[in-house]
């Protein structure tokens, strides 16, 4: 099929002439001629990075945007496809958790899903704030577009948005009635759908549903078991509705659901264990995604949310909006962390999270001000529940962490843009935001699987601890001509504090004592524009963070000669510096090309461990030295039969260090990856038909994985070459 989709990619590209496409026929959705943009013209399109709607060719800062057309066409299902388009983005599954995402912005994020310790990447959907990563890989169904802001994003969008944040927004109920059915056939068994539906109620209230459904084989086998292993089991479903009851008043109620039964990712065994811990010297797997456990693994996710905006335009130049959102999610797994057939390291995590929040906006606008102040409100609540069978690696062999972590914070912020004349213009903010954090802390060994006999305890705590953070920015921007944009900016974000909740207080008593937030101070030059009568669109930027604080698990000692305990402090700096490059041309009447490149250097100032500075011998997590992507794509319309849409999508990553472990087992070389697809879309534009070849040249790569000084190592792999066949139908 990969031979075949070349062929007709190649045939299609030689179709590609200067014609022009007839008239649309009337009773289609859409009546204007050319066949549906894929919007790489990003400059077009209208973004709120700024918290109100303005063209992307007018926001200094570094922002990429991409419309839900464009995602539908490289065949996206959830928000880790962004790093196919994102310079310095490094956004993938987290490890061990399915529904979980791990992201880093220019080298800052946080790789451990573990309760209690911050995402450092901010994600939102329609404006609402996911406090953490479980069901935060979001799928990007029925979505208007996407927005990735790099850089700090504190004084608009607060705690931990300090690398940038990812803003998912989904379509707004439509006027007409009419939907869209899509159905999706491959291999390794793929069974997809999805269904939108548009149902106005009535002249002042519309509805719109989404559903998808994910279905698929495992990539790879349990060779002792002979089970799947990577299977895919997903439903999510998304519920608007949008009441203006005057033309000065819009109240949209908002309902999201994530359901995800999938099987375990496969764990594959990078190193054969010392004697002690595997006597058979089981060899390694020949696949990228097998494994041989014995134990009876699942990653079970429960996630759902609901959110109520007001928009109320007082008059011509003040607008107030409400923002009213909660949320809920629950998450089961158990692993078998030595993915050996023997019962010697099973890993069970139950999380439970609670979160609500109220955000309160007053916006005024005139000819030369723009004003955004608001006050944000948060009350969240984690509770974890970690349990370790270690039979060979724990002197009592069980181990079991509860505890419950309960954040409350309140922000006030304000946001002013102002036109100084002469195509300059000046933009102040600040928001200083208070938080409590408390904790309560029950850990300790047992002496039975079921966890009813214990043997020690290490923990037994309850504390709260404030903090109070400022995030400033300023930004200076001149408009050179009606082409060109420059601007320099300096902003600060903050990563919230919090605790180690698997603390050893007994022995260990700083671990129980809280860990400070991280911050960053960035400076930022960059540059728009827009040459060749708008056939060339450009954006570049380069940037210096200075990252202080920042939260490591590194090794701390007691007042006792005990050996040390592996602890989560504030124990580095660091420093990153980088450039990044995004471009959007116009080759022909059909033919457009994109794509980015991305620099980054990130260094430790500073790594505590043990007591001694090893920021020498210390890396960054995923923030490798260069990333880039290409997309070549052809509209060629059929001389009355339709158009055909064909596409080539690449993307680039150096080096990368998932985790902040030594192992050089764990290291990723470089490596490219590269899609394809064909697409045909009807004269009336109802029915579409796309072939996809994903992972042309079936590249092994590795996205994160865990390693333990016992001599086990294990690594998580992105997908293998796959095909897929796309029937859809508008109406």
């Amino acid at each position: 099929m990969g031979d075949a989709l070349a062929a007709m990619l190649a045939a299609a590209l030689a179709m590609a002439a200067p014609q022009q496409p007839g008239p649309a026929q009337a009773g289609t959705r859409q009546d204007t001629a050319g066949p549906p943009r894929a919007a790489t013209e990003l400059d077009r399109i209208v973004v709120t990075a700024r918290r109100h709607e303005e063209s992307l060719r007018d926001v200094p800062q570094a922002v990429t945007a991409v419309d839900g057309e464009e995602l539908e066409s490289r065949g996206a299902i959830d928000i880790a496809a962004l790093d196919m388009l994102t310079p310095n983005l490094t956004i993938h599954p987290a490890r061990a958790f399915n529904g979980s995402v791990t992201a880093y912005i220019r080298g800052i994020g946080q790789f451990d899903p573990i309760w209690g310790v911050e995402p450092g990447i901010g994600i939102y959907l329609d404006d609402v704030h996911l406090a953490r990563p479980q069901g935060a890989l979001l799928d990007v169904l029925d979505v208007q577009r996407v927005e990735v802001l790099r850089g700090p994003q504190g004084t608009l969008y607060g705690r931990n948005s300090l690398g940038g944040a990812v803003k998912v927004v989904t379509r707004a109920p439509e006027a007409e009635f009419g939907g869209k059915i899509a159905l999706t056939a491959g291999d390794y068994g793929r069974r997809d759908g999805r269904l939108v539906l548009n149902v106005p109620l009535a002249d002042t209230l519309r509805t719109r549903l989404g559903v998808a459904r994910h279905d698929r084989d495992g990539y790879g086998r349990n060779l002792y078991t002979g089970g799947e292993v990577s299977a895919r089991d997903a439903t999510v479903a998304r519920f608007i509705a949008l009441w203006t009851p005057a033309t000065d008043l819009e109240v949209r109620f908002a309902y999201d659901r994530y359901r995800d039964r999938s099987g375990a990712q496969g764990a594959r065994r990078l190193a054969v264990p010392p004697p002690a811990i595997d006597p058979e010297q089981t060899p390694l797997d020949p696949g990228r995604h097998d494994v041989r456990s014995d134990a009876r693994e699942r990653l079970d996710l429960d996630n759902e949310g609901a959110s109520v905006t007001v928009d109320w335009s007082i008059d011509a130049r003040w607008r107030l909006r409400s923002i009213s959102a909660w949320r809920q999610g629950d998450s089961h797994a158990v692993l078998d962390m030595d993915s050996l057939p023997r019962p010697q390291w099973l890993l069970g995590r139950d999380f439970a999270e609670r979160q609500r929040s109220q955000e309160l906006q007053l916006h005024r606008d005139d000819e030369r001000t723009h004003l955004v102040a608001g006050l944000y409100l948060f009350d969240g609540t984690e509770a974890g529940d970690g349990r370790a069978n270690a039979l060979h690696f724990m002197p009592t062999h069980f181990y079991r962490a509860t505890g419950t972590i309960r954040t409350r914070s309140i922000a006030a912020y304000a946001d002013w843009v102002r036109d100084l004349g002469a195509a300059w213009q000046l933009e102040l903010g600040l928001r200083q935001t208070v938080e409590r954090k408390s904790v309560v802390a029950d850990n300790g060994f047992y002496n039975d699987a079921g966890f009813s006999d214990r043997h020690s305890t290490t923990a037994d705590f309850s504390d709260s601890a404030d903090f109070r953070e400022p995030t400033p920015r300023l930004a200076l921007s001149w408009r050179a001509s009606e082409q060109a944009l420059l601007y320099a900016q300096v902003a600060r974000g903050f990563k919230g504090g919090s605790y180690n909740v698997r603390a050893n207080a007994v022995r260990y008593p700083q671990s129980a004592h809280p860990v400070d937030a991280e911050t960053v101070l960035a400076w930022e030059l960059g540059a728009r524009g827009d040459w060749l009568d708008g056939r060339l669109g450009w954006t570049a930027a380069v940037f210096h963070n200075d990252y202080r604080d920042i939260q490591l698990s590194v090794l701390t000692r007691g007042s006792e000669d005990q050996g040390g305990f592996p602890d989560f402090r504030n124990a580095g700096s660091g420093t990153s510096r980088g450039a990044e490059l995004e471009w959007q041309a116009r080759l022909g009447p059909v033919l457009r090309w994109s794509g980015h490149l991305g620099y980054l250097d990130a260094r430790y100032d500073e790594y505590i461990d043990d007591g001694l500075d090893v920021a020498g011998s210390r890396h960054f997590p995923n923030a490798p030295r260069w990333t880039a992507g290409s997309s070549l794509i052809a509209d060629v319309p059929l001389r009355g039969a339709g158009w055909l849409l064909a596409r080539v999508d690449g993307r680039y990553q150096s080096m990368t260090r998932p985790t902040t472990d030594l192992t050089e087992l764990l290291v990723q070389p470089g490596y490219s990856v590269w899609n394809a697809s064909l697409a045909w879309t009807s004269p009336q534009r109802r029915w579409e038909l796309t072939a996809r070849v994903d992972n042309l040249g079936d590249t092994a790569y590795r996205t994160t994985g865990f390693a333990y000084p016992v001599g086990i190592v294990t690594g998580y792999y992105g997908p293998p070459r796959t095909h897929s066949l796309t029937l859809a139908y508008s109406f």
